[in-house]
């Protein structure tokens, strides 16, 4: 009996490990969810008109043949939305996997070939080491639009003094406790919670809210404004404004000099009270006065000394992956410089940081590149169209049954659309998405297990394994 209840106990153990659910009846990872409420009305839809064609004795049916030219068209129209969808997929794991193997080829190249003379050298390998593998969390964070170094995972590898580049110069806020103690907020698990108890200090180096966002962190760009001052001609400028010095400025000055007025006029308008009938119709933003006061803080930091500098447009910025990949390549400079390696070994790095910038680049492409939205507009319109008239055409034909038809030609068509917005961005948190912290824990193993048992200098590596 205990045999017996052992083999089952096996047995079924072997079925939780190796048997699942087929995926016709999964529903964790597809698309019901998305498609749940449009196949329930158009279902609702169609028994409304069986209603009243059977019913009512309406006269509301079309022959079939008016929807089967646009059938074709419109499946072409799917099929090229889903694998242009699935194109972008593919290409963000081949990035992932060009970026795995540029920093495997990178950090053995290092890690082997410059020497170390003391112990400050193996400390400064050993962080450019940890800051390739930092590149990639950063990129992951970065693709995110999840902005700083206040992550676990990246600020470990980061050194103890990192500031990035891409934080405001504004004053900042003091720790307070709240803040210091939010992680305890979480839903965490208890052996979650007993790790962080652990932790003394959080590494808090940069908030959140102090970083520099990319103009474009949704899925849509907006067009550019045709009479946007960098697009109008000098001439034309000159003959709306003859006795001004407008024409002569640059384009960032005129920006400035437009919000500073702005600024000026809100100024004047809040100490001066208004009725309705006077109140301005449009109110500069906090954006524009932001824009303003860092434009002129970075004048009185960093004055230009030439005409030849460019134009004074505010603080700039940089991603945290390209400082990381720039941090990297002046750490190869200072080796260079000091004779620890040869002119052919920069090279070879070069190239690989090159190849690092590219895949973050097409990254970038992938993220900031949405779908043209008349492309978008034009197929959702067309598929609801399609499954509107889809009842008036078989409600004759079918009869009662023309209600679970045009429910499973509306999950159909309603899925592939719905299976195009979920995997053409695949760098964010949703099931479908790719794996990042997976391929990120990877890496780390692997970078860890160089650092720590990988000898980088040896005269019996093969003898002794020393």
């Amino acid at each position: 009996m205990i045999q017996r209840a052992g083999f089952l106990g096996a047995l079924l153990r072997y079925a939780d490990n190796q048997l699942s659910w087929p995926d016709v009846l999964r529903w964790k990872g597809s698309v019901l969810l998305p498609t749940f409420i449009p196949v329930l009305g158009m279902s609702l839809f169609s028994f409304a008109i069986y209603v009243c064609y059977e019913k009512l004795n309406l006269a509301v049916s079309i022959p079939l043949s008016v929807l089967g030219s646009v059938s074709v068209a419109l499946g072409l129209l799917l099929a090229f939305r889903v694998n242009t969808a699935y194109e972008r997929y593919n290409n963000g794991r081949v990035l992932i996997q060009t970026v795995t193997a540029t920093i495997r080829n990178l950090s053995r190249q290092i890690w082997i070939n410059v020497p170390e003379k003391s112990q400050q050298d193996h400390i400064q390998k050993m962080r450019c080491i940890k800051l390739l593998l930092a590149f990639f969390v950063a990129t992951k964070h970065h693709l995110r639009h999840e902005y700083g170094t206040d992550y676990y995972d990246l600020q470990e590898l980061l050194p103890r003094d990192w500031t990035p580049a891409s934080v405001t110069h504004g004053a900042k806020q003091p720790a307070t406790r709240e803040s210091t103690h939010a992680i305890s907020k979480l839903h965490l698990k208890k052996k979650a919670h007993s790790v962080m108890h652990d932790i003394r200090t959080l590494p808090l180096v940069v908030s959140l809210h102090d970083t520099v966002k990319p103009h474009t962190t949704t899925g849509t760009l907006e067009p550019d404004v045709r009479n946007d001052v960098n697009n109008m001609r000098r001439s034309l400028i000159k003959e709306f404004f003859p006795d001004s010095e407008i024409a002569d400025s640059s384009a960032p000055a005129i920006q400035k000099r437009a919000v500073r007025l702005a600024i000026e006029e809100e100024q004047h308008a809040a100490a001066t009270p208004t009725s309705s009938e006077t109140q301005p119709l449009l109110r500069p933003s906090a954006s524009s006065t932001s824009y303003a006061s860092s434009v002129s803080s970075h004048g009185d930091r960093y004055p230009f000394t030439s005409e030849e500098d460019l134009p004074d447009q505010g603080d700039g910025d940089i991603s945290l992956p390209l400082e990381i990949l720039y941090r990297i390549a002046l750490y190869i400079n200072a080796a260079k410089a000091a004779g620890k390696i040869e002119s052919s070994f920069v090279s070879v790095t070069t190239n690989s940081l090159d190849t690092l910038v590219n895949t973050l680049t097409s990254f970038e492409r992938i993220v900031h590149t949405p779908i043209p939205k008349a492309y978008n507009i034009h197929l959702k319109q067309g598929v609801v169209l399609y499954i509107f008239f889809l009842p008036f055409s078989l409600v004759e034909s079918l009869g009662l049954l023309v209600i679970p038809i045009v429910a499973l030609v509306s999950f159909t068509l309603y899925g592939i659309l719905a299976i195009g917005n979920e995997i053409e961005n695949p760098f964010g948190y949703d099931y479908n998405d790719l794996p990042l912290n997976r391929y990120c824990a990877e890496l780390k193993r692997e970078v860890e297990y160089i650092i720590y048992h990988v000898p980088s200098q040896s005269e019996s590596i093969l003898l002794d394994g020393q």
